[in-house]
């Protein structure tokens, strides 16, 4: 599944623990049809929480794969947002962090 894919490339790169130093970066990532999946980015690494958290910074909705491109750094984030496959929620500080990350992680 692309969301351990994800997590693994991005707890391989040490290069992507100062961009959360002292921070942790909550995560929705939610296929349409199907549930959510939480993950958390910290200094720490990428984790999935298995249950949700009471507080969520970035949300990220669309279908399966149009998330799996996004994640795997196969297309933009930013394209698929402005072709309306993709929504997001959160501050435009959380999306350039996370866009960032997801380009970094594929590296």
């Amino acid at each position: 599944m692309f969301m351990t894919t994800f997590i693994a490339n991005f707890n391989k790169a040490q290069f992507l623990a100062p961009l959360l130093l002292n921070q942790t970066l909550l995560l929705e990532i939610k296929p349409h049809h199907e549930n959510s999946i939480y993950i958390e980015l910290s200094s720490n690494g990428a984790k999935t929480l298995f249950y949700p958290p009471n507080h969520i910074d970035f949300l990220i909705e669309g279908e399966s794969q149009d998330l799996e491109e996004v994640l795997l750094n196969h297309v933009s984030l930013k394209q698929l947002i402005a072709f309306g496959k993709v929504t997001i929620k959160g501050s435009y500080r959380d999306f350039l962090k996370f866009d960032a990350i997801i380009k970094l992680s594929a590296c």
